[in-house]
């Protein structure tokens, strides 16, 4: 049987079309700029002018981006970009701004279990503008920073909005950013979350994870519902272990230490158990040092 060959045959609006598309992407600096990038030979202007238009048009919410944020990409942070090994194509990278995004927050691939809001995400000590706070902030600031660098437990206590979760992102961050494996847990969601794996018994995993953590910040200590179940099956054997360990361990509360202690005092049900709530004490007291955090609410707020 004779092979036929089948050509494209195009009308003379299609020919004059595709010759004016060429003559403007050989002037266009934009679609240049990319082909140079790429290492891409121009005579794909000649092969496939109309796959670089398809490009242009896509790569077009790119030109004049400012910011992460002026992204006018469909999915944000991520462009249309032209790669040519013996046949062109269109795939999908990071942009520059998204790229310095991600390196930002590597560190987050070493949090075994993160409660951080977004905005704690990536803050650091070494971002922190010190110049106008006050004396008994500078003074808690290097506690912080000193007990960091030493991986020292710490309990930062003190009135609402003060930036003592803060203080714990920048130094679970910063152990991050070194490669050690970290936990950030929201203690009142952390025990919720822990009751509702009760049944599959998966919290068991979720409790392991926070127990070998290199360091571990429990957030908002205090303002849990207290159960004799979260604070003897979950709490006391996590800080015990730690404690034995010697791993670094944070804790933020709006409760001092006497305060706190009254509050494992009672379990959800009323009932006393003195005993209890003195080694759950006796614990964090040996295993961070504790300090107070007052002054000016910090928290942003919501814009209307």
């Amino acid at each position: 049987m004779q092979k036929t060959d089948f050509k494209i045959v195009q009308s003379e609006q299609q020919i004059r079309d595709t010759e004016e598309l060429k003559k403007r992407l050989k002037n266009d600096e934009t679609v240049l700029r990319m082909l140079k990038l790429q290492q891409i030979p121009e005579r794909c202007l000649e092969v496939s002018p109309w796959k670089i238009e398809e490009w242009r048009i896509r790569y077009q919410p790119c030109v004049g981006c400012t910011s992460l944020t002026a992204c006018r990409q469909e999915k944000k942070g991520y462009y249309s970009a032209l790669t040519y090994d013996g046949m062109l194509q269109n795939v999908i990278m990071p942009c520059a701004y998204m790229r310095q995004q991600l390196s930002k927050e590597k560190h987050l691939e070493n949090y075994l279990v993160s409660d951080l809001p977004k905005a704690l995400k990536t803050v650091s000590f070494k971002r922190i503008l010190a110049d106008n706070e006050s004396k008994e902030y500078l003074s808690v600031l290097n506690e912080a920073i000193e007990a960091s660098h030493h991986s020292q437990g710490l309990y930062i206590h003190g009135t609402l909005g003060s930036g003592k979760t803060y203080l714990c992102a920048c130094a679970c961050n910063d152990h991050a950013s070194k490669g050690e494996k970290v936990a950030f847990i929201h203690y009142p969601s952390f025990t919720q979350r822990m009751a509702s794996l009760v049944r599959s018994d998966e919290y068991r995993d979720e409790l392991k994870r926070l127990m070998y953590a290199d360091f571990l910040v429990i957030d908002d200590i205090g303002a849990e519902n207290c159960t004799e179940w979260n604070r003897d099956v979950i709490l006391m054997p996590l800080l015990n272990h730690r404690y034995e360990e010697g791993l670094a361990t944070w804790f933020s509360s709006n409760c001092d230490i006497p305060s706190l202690q009254r509050h494992f005092t009672f379990s959800a049900n009323n009932r006393e158990d003195v005993l209890k709530a003195e080694r759950i004490i006796e614990r964090i007291r040996h295993m961070a040092k504790a300090v107070a955090l007052t002054g000016r609410d910090r928290r942003q707020p919501l814009s209307q």
